[in-house]
């Protein structure tokens, strides 16, 4: 027997029909027909069988690069230049500098607090995180 080897369900590793079977079974389905009734709303359904045979991969190739040469190509002007555009320093520092937009970390309230205590020493003495990672400061 032989296969042709340029149609896409003569090379796919499908479920045998037993397998189908069981797998129906397992979801309490009696056909495909019944999986499809149970799950595809009726709204979004093809009214009408499909008509004609498949196209081949190589024959749905060519009918693509027909539609795509329908396509009329134009410069895109996407990124194609600079503007000496003022950011207001609240806008840069809060909106384009801010961690939070290009990281996934968020610090703990213990970690915030440990960062400022230890960032003003002067004001507030000498810190140390006690064994269960408390902050303590000592004035």
């Amino acid at each position: 027997m032989m296969y042709h080897t340029d149609r896409f369900v003569n090379r796919h590793n499908g479920p045998s029909a037993a397998e189908r079977q069981e797998m129906l079974n397992k979801i309490e389905a009696d056909s495909l027909d019944q999986l499809i009734d149970q799950t595809i709303p009726p709204a979004i359904r093809l009214k009408k069988p499909l008509s004609g045979e498949a196209m081949t991969e190589y024959e749905y190739h060519r009918h693509l690069r027909e539609i795509a040469a329908a396509n009329k190509v134009f410069r895109s002007y996407i990124g194609m230049g600079y503007y000496g555009t003022i950011i207001p320093p609240v806008i840069q520092r809060n909106v384009l500098e801010n961690p939070g937009w290009y990281t996934a970390y968020t610090p703990y309230q213990a970690e915030i607090a440990q960062g400022r205590l230890e960032a003003a020493p002067g004001r507030l003495g000498r810190a140390h995180v006690g064994a269960n990672r408390d902050v303590h400061a000592h004035i």
